[in-house]
């Protein structure tokens, strides 16, 4: 008897279980809930089931009702409509919510139609009231507290509402008749003539709409600098700018960034968003990975202009020393060199026109590019989008080899970069050093061309295998064929790694060693770059809902799945420069923390307790969080930063200092001219 009642208690649960699917709408879990609870509760607003019938009871349901009446007023619609077309979006919307929900399907169709429609009118008249500063009678705009509220409450984690259920109620109350969208007009009864692509470009037009609606409304409140322009997005200048970086990029990093970015673009063409924090997020993520591309780029160029004078110098030292003597007798071997390359130039010049004439063309296969559809969509040519799918792929081949980007980014090819990985796998299994022997003149049985012969007389030769020994697996690189001065850029690469780049100094420490702070004044939303010691980071207004955002945007990326934990990584990054009110004030005084609570104390305390129980591998300010470190160890700056805020922090200390080097310098020439007979 037990043991049927629980078979049938257990397949009761089973009836009512959905099964593991495609969830977008959590719950957060306790340990990051107890940091600080009311973080995740909303106060007076209850969207979705999970905070139903416990928040807003009263006032703000009477509120959705009366905004639902007001919409079927305006558009002239009816209630049936829209209980009729959310019905079938029921099933869908409910397997969103990881939570089981025992809402009957009539219940839940009306929570979504009340909560939808409540959203969507407050949008609309926030826009109209942008514009005009007119003040209906609406307690809601009557009251200026109440509106940042209802936008704390509309951007939680477990108070959100399918997009998808926006976007339907969005669309079906644009049309009265005919659907208005921008400068498109489109009579209904002319729908069933519409072809598939007009369709499809007017559900584009109603989410492009309804996102411009959301960012609008959400730009008043959030705490950060915002300046959104979701139609660069996908621009084909845009794109193409961004696949032209990953086919030069000298930074590994930058080809994944590249593909984040265009993820992230694509989402708001296809409205691939959750619901309104996820479109939140999105934007911010954009908005970063914009200034990180912008910031490799402008670091990749000063790399190029670095390396080719040292290049140039290099290449003038060996002409000064050994070329010179050399050249008479090579001169007629690049004569023949170079007439042979030219003769094999123009015959592949030949062959390649009589190919695009009259032999057959490769086959464009977008479906095997990443966004291949999207980027034909925006006008991309194959073979831009082709290489961007090449110089992906070719990031993922260096994920595997040992010491991979730091190998990369010192210029060591692919091919003897995967022997490396050989040999660096088959001596880890041997006890290579009671083997190591000494190398000699020759590596990999080729013949000393007449540079080497040169560095050979003047004993060059002898320096650089005693500066081989002192390279990390001097042995596996030249048994891989690895160019010297490629290996000594990975013997510096190499001792990047030893710095841990999740903990930077304080900004006070920072600014001891010479780094000055600045606030960023044309920037993205929580941006922050460091370049020739200066900091710029982008303002932030710190009020009372300012940890709740970052909180639920922290939320957010813990639990979505493609680890764009991008809002924690600028979290963390602030967490490490704040660890006393002195670093607040120093943030303050540069304009990069606008502090509305008045005290210093508070908002160090705040951002400490942010990263506590989040947990990310990934680091996109890995970089520069590197060349903050190493900026501090070098004792130059330290000294240069001393020596001006103990000798040089006022018009008087200069004086004074030059005017003591004076005296000395006349002291030094009177006692010469007195020596002198």
């Amino acid at each position: 008897m037990g043991s049927n009642t629980l078979s049938t208690r257990i397949e009761e649960k089973l009836a009512i279980s959905t099964g593991v699917g495609q969830f977008c709408m959590y719950k957060v879990h306790e340990l990051l809930r107890d940091v600080n609870e009311k973080a995740y509760k909303p106060t007076l607003l209850a969207i979705g089931p999970y905070h139903h019938g416990k928040v807003g009871q009263g006032f703000m349901e009477e509120h959705k009702l009366y905004y639902l009446q007001q919409m079927l007023i305006k558009t002239k619609g009816s209630v049936e409509a829209y209980i009729t077309a959310l019905k079938e979006l029921e099933e869908p919307a409910r397997k969103c919510y990881v939570e089981y929900i025992s809402q009957t399907p009539d219940q839940f169709v009306e929570m979504m139609l009340l909560d939808g429609c409540f959203i969507i009118e407050l949008f609309r008249k926030y826009e109209i009231y942008k514009k005009t500063r007119q003040k209906e009678y609406d307690p809601i705009f009557q009251t200026e507290w109440m509106l940042s509220i209802i936008a704390r409450d509309l951007l939680l984690f477990e108070n959100q509402l399918p997009l998808f259920i926006l976007a339907k109620l969005f669309g079906m109350s644009e049309s009265n008749g005919s659907r208005n969208l921008g400068e498109h007009i489109v009579d209904i009864e002319e729908t069933d003539e519409i072809s598939v692509e007009s369709s499809t470009s007017t559900v584009q037009i109603v989410q492009t709409q309804l996102n411009d609606l959301v960012l609008g409304f959400f730009a008043a409140f959030l705490p950060f600098k915002w300046n959104v322009n979701t139609s660069n997005y996908n621009s084909t200048e845009r794109i193409k700018h961004l696949l032209g970086l990953t086919h030069e990029a000298l930074n590994p990093s930058l080809p994944i960034m590249i593909c984040q970015r265009l993820e992230h673009g694509f989402r708001f063409k296809n409205a691939e968003f959750e619901h309104l924090l996820g479109l939140i997020h999105a934007t911010i993520c954009i908005s970063i990975l914009d200034t990180e591309i912008d910031h490799a780029k402008e670091c990749q160029e000063a790399e190029v202009k670095i390396k080719k004078a040292e290049i140039f110098k290099h290449l003038f030292d060996l002409i000064c020393k050994a070329v010179i003597p050399l050249l008479a007798k090579m001169k007629n071997t690049r004569k023949a060199i170079s007439y042979s390359n030219e003769c094999s130039g123009s015959l592949d010049n030949m062959v390649e026109k009589l190919t695009d004439l009259h032999g057959p063309k490769e086959v464009e296969d977008w479906k095997s590019i990443p966004f291949g559809l999207e980027l034909l969509e925006a006008q991309v040519g194959f073979n831009m989008a082709n290489k961007f799918k090449d110089k992906l792929f070719e990031f993922f081949d260096w994920i595997p080899i040992p010491f991979g980007f730091e190998l990369k980014e010192a210029g060591i090819e692919l091919n003897k970069a995967k022997n490396f990985e050989k040999i660096y796998d088959r001596n880890r299994n041997e006890d290579w050093k009671s083997k190591q022997c000494e190398i000699g003149p020759r590596i990999d049985g080729v013949e000393l061309n007449a540079i080497q012969k040169v560095k050979h007389l003047f004993c060059l030769n002898k320096i650089e295998n005693w500066i081989w020994k002192s390279i990390p697996y001097n042995k596996e690189l030249r048994e891989a064929g690895v160019e010297f001065h490629k290996a000594m850029k990975f013997k510096r690469l190499h001792a990047l790694r030893e710095i841990d780049n999740w903990n930077i100094h304080s900004a006070t420490e920072l600014v001891e060693a010479g780094i000055k702070f600045k606030k960023a004044e044309k920037s993205n939303l929580l941006s922050l770059k460091f370049n020739n010691g200066l900091m710029e980071i982008s303002p932030l207004s710190i009020h009372g809902d300012t940890e709740t955002y970052l909180r639920n945007l922290i939320a957010y990326e813990q639990y979505r799945q493609n680890g764009s934990n991008y809002v924690y990584n600028y979290v963390r990054f602030m967490d490490c420069l704040i660890n006393s009110p002195k670093d607040v004030e120093l943030l303050r005084r540069n304009g990069i923390i606008n502090n509305c609570l008045g005290d210093d104390e508070i908002i160090s305390d705040m951002v400490n307790k942010l990263g506590h129980y989040v947990i990310f591998s990934t680091n996109i300010y890995a970089r520069t969080s590197t060349n903050l470190n190493m900026h501090c160890r070098r004792r130059r700056n330290v000294w240069m930063a001393k020596l001006r805020r103990d000798y040089f922090n006022s018009p008087w200390a200069l004086i004074s200092f030059l005017a003591a080097v004076l005296l000395l310098a006349l002291a030094i020439i009177q006692t010469i001219f007195s020596i002198i007979p």
